[in-house]
């Protein structure tokens, strides 16, 4: 049934994935204000989602969005940026936040998605800005598609069955191999460093680890979806897991001068 299910989806799917995707890129090549915005907004959702898996408390929630905008609104391209001193305000801030009682969930959540917004922001006002996030954005879904299909077509045994028991080692061989072609091609035409053609298919894995890392989450609380606010993908942050350590890694390794 639950196979059939996810057959019947795929066209709402597919649609809906198509449409995200394309107002992903289109704000991506915007860049400055309207890309933080887009940014700010994903990251309250995809909080309140974080807060409900965790079961965080109403009021832990709101010092939680509070502490979240705060941090992102020194991101804004006319106050500080995308800078380190940036995410430091935020993570100091998260840190302090999981000091109140039984807030620790949800300061790790501000942290970790805070992180990964101001990390694509961070991409994006590098000389090759556009090319570099969309190369990010991209990785992740080729990694989702590759490994959907994959996963379908081949079976076989199980990545992690105790966390999310459609998962399989082929799916993620699959994910990794469309996210080495991917990411290679648009690298390619985009210039950048040559780094990026092997780093591609280990993303891949990274990608898959944060998908299991909220599939444990959903598994700890008894749902299904994060959310219902897209229809056939279920919540917002059932979309982005994989995104937030990729975008994290990446922006680390250029912070870094590594990429």
């Amino acid at each position: 049934m639950a196979g059939a299910d996810v057959k019947s989806d795929l066209p709402l799917r597919s649609v809906i994935g198509i449409a995200l995707a394309t107002v992903a890129i289109a704000v991506l090549w915007a860049g400055g204000a309207v890309l933080w915005a887009l940014l700010t907004l994903v990251a309250v959702i995809a909080l309140i989602e974080w807060a409900g898996l965790v079961k965080a408390h109403r009021a832990r929630l709101g010092i939680g969005l509070i502490v979240l905008i705060v941090g992102m609104s020194y991101a804004l391209p006319m106050v500080w940026g995308p800078e380190r001193s940036t995410l430091a305000l935020l993570l100091i801030a998260a840190m302090l936040m999981s000091l109140f009682p039984k807030a620790g969930l949800t300061a790790i959540g501000v942290g970790y998605i805070g992180t990964a917004a101001i990390s694509i922001l961070f991409l994006r006002a590098q000389p090759l800005g556009f090319m570099l996030a969309l190369w990010t954005l991209a990785i992740v879904w080729a990694t989702d598609i590759g490994a959907f299909f994959a996963g379908r077509a081949i079976g076989g045994p199980k990545l992690a069955p105790v966390i999310s028991p459609n998962k399989t080692w082929a799916g993620l061989i699959g994910g990794m191999i469309v996210a080495a072609v991917v990411g290679g091609a648009i690298a390619y035409v985009g210039h950048l460093p040559t780094r990026t053609y092997w780093l591609a298919p280990l993303l891949a894995v990274a990608a898959q680890l944060g998908d299991l890392a909220e599939s444990g989450m959903k598994r700890r609380v008894g749902v299904k979806d994060s959310g219902h606010i897209l229809p056939g993908h279920g919540g917002l942050l059932d979309r982005i897991d994989g995104m937030l350590p990729v975008a994290i890694l990446v922006a680390a390794l250029v912070a870094n001068g590594n990429l």
